[in-house]
């Protein structure tokens, strides 16, 4: 005869069951209610992301600099430095402006020959419009291509209000641009000279037919 009391139940069995449930929940859980397979997946992938964002955030970075940021430095050095760069002189203009005194190019001619010399020619006008007597002298002109013509022309020394038209000519290599003319002032103030020597760079002068 069996006894019935020790054998288990069902409503027993599922008693048993419910907390064993329960606790693979609970160790597959968060207190967040996201599964730990779940969090993984979103750790993993923060992992993989934000080194590709922060890699995205650099590239974009370089191309910035690249065609903004560095280009506009570059424009605005450039733009200061020609601020600060002396202007090419050209026909008409003052070739000694930081002076007291004018000294005009009047006229600027380098003519094209057979030869293999060509010549150049510069005309100043030089007025003296200072207290004390003056002298405009040029030397050297300097070509494109680095070589160097000797020269010298002077107006002399002039007087306060005196003006002199002196025009000085070098024979150039066939072919070559001149690119600056070696200038010298001397201004007789008493018994002293000052002395100003200056390289005045060269609009570009048209080439004529002889």
């Amino acid at each position: 005869m069996t006894d019935d009391s020790t054998a288990p139940s069902d409503e027993t069995d599922e008693t048993n069951s419910q907390p064993a449930a329960s606790d693979a929940d609970s160790a597959d859980g968060t207190p967040g209610g996201l599964s730990k397979r779940t969090l993984i997946r979103l750790l993993v992938g923060f992992g993989i992301g934000i080194p590709i964002l922060i890699e995205g955030l650099t590239f974009l970075g370089l191309l910035q600099n690249q065609f903004g940021g560095e280009g506009d430095d570059s424009t605005e050095s450039t733009a200061t430095e020609t601020d600060g760069a002396p202007e090419a002189v050209g026909v008409g203009d003052d070739m000694l402006p930081e002076t007291d005194r004018t000294e005009t190019l009047a006229s600027a001619v380098l003519r094209e020959t057979s030869d293999d010399r060509w010549p150049l020619s510069l005309t100043v006008e030089v007025t003296n419009t200072g207290t004390a007597d003056y002298e405009f002298q040029m030397f050297a002109v300097h070509l494109d291509d680095g070589r160097s013509v000797e020269g010298r022309t002077s107006t002399d020394r002039l007087a306060p209000d005196e003006s002199r038209t002196v025009t000085g000519e070098w024979s150039v290599p066939a072919g070559s641009t001149p690119r600056s003319v070696d200038v010298v002032a001397l201004v007789y103030d008493e018994d002293e000279i000052e002395t100003i020597e200056r390289r005045v760079d060269l609009a570009k002068i048209p080439v004529r037919g002889s």
